[in-house]
């Protein structure tokens, strides 16, 4: 004896007789087959095929206890809510609790095709209420490996703690080991960012270098004519005057004690430079105007 289901009925063979069994046995017959517990085929359609058509299907069935599928979708039980997944075997044992693209999954450790862009340049990288947003030290690391990686938040800020969606310096841990910290002496956590204190400037080959020994505004600044003068560049370029946090050459007086006086003929000073007699910033290499915008080393100055 075999059974066919057609249309609202199903047909009996027996002994070469079709006998015509209601629509509502053949709905009763989907809940009792192996397909209905494990997969949510509970309901008969108009062809008396087992399908998922009602949310009920999918509650009932393995996929919503074990992985958060508990809403019908399209003829297949889905993730639609975080509380299904919250609720689900896969969330407890594997972290999966949220709902994502009909799947419960872990935003702490997912990286989305949307939000590719963001995520490496800010750790934004889960979508979450339609926005990337960063859940986890490793979005804003851009790594699960101890190291983060290079252009990260993380290796280059400091910000290696996910708050409110976002990366932040969260400890003086998280910015002792940037970018910032390193090139900047950017290591203390303040206010979600990494700042520099007096004590870190002081440190510092911006101070030994530039004279940047104090700090204003979150940066090393230079902060005293003393420091300007004790720095690397006031012998080598003459910038051994204090103006607007940067040591700068402030008078011919400064050119002329300097490496670049002696051994390029850059000896008058200029808008903060020391030039050569002809007037021209193209004399020797470095006599543009200083920048005040980032550190410098003494290396490369060809003098």
């Amino acid at each position: 004896m075999f059974t066919r289901l057609r249309i609202g009925f199903a047909a009996l063979s027996m002994a070469g007789f079709l006998v015509p069994v209601p629509a509502c046995d053949a709905t009763e017959a989907c809940k009792t087959a192996p397909e209905c517990k494990r997969l949510g085929k509970c309901s008969a359609d108009e062809k008396g095929r087992c399908v998922v058509a009602a949310n009920d299907d999918c509650k009932a069935a393995e996929p919503c206890k074990l992985h958060g599928k508990c809403s019908a979708k399209e003829g297949a039980c889905t993730a639609a809510s975080d509380d299904d997944c919250k609720a689900s075997e896969d969330c407890s044992k594997l972290g999966n609790c949220d709902a994502y693209q009909g799947s419960c999954i872990d935003l702490a450790k997912s990286v989305h095709a949307e939000c590719t862009k963001t995520c490496e340049s800010e750790g934004l990288c889960a979508s979450k209420g339609g926005q990337c947003v960063a859940l986890s030290r490793r979005h804003c690391a851009g790594t699960s490996d101890p190291k983060p990686e290079k252009e990260s938040p993380c290796a280059k800020l400091g910000h290696c703690t996910a708050e409110g969606g976002k990366c932040v310096a969260g400890t003086n841990e998280d910015c002792a080991a940037s970018a910032a910290c390193k090139e900047g002496a950017q290591c203390a956590a303040k206010d979600g960012k990494c700042v520099a204190t007096a004590e870190d400037c002081k440190k510092s080959p911006a101070c030994s270098s530039d004279g940047k020994c104090g700090a204003e505004d979150g940066k090393c600044a230079a902060v005293a004519a003393a420091d300007c003068r004790a720095a690397a560049r006031c012998k080598l370029e003459g910038t051994c005057s204090l103006k607007d946090g940067a040591c700068v050459a402030g008078s011919s007086a400064d050119c002329a004690g300097s490496s670049v006086c002696a051994k390029a003929k850059r000896c008058l000073a200029k808008d903060g430079v020391c030039i050569g007699s002809g007037g021209g910033k193209g004399d020797a290499a470095g006599s543009g105007a200083p920048d005040k915008s980032r550190n410098t080393t003494i290396s490369g100055l060809g003098i």
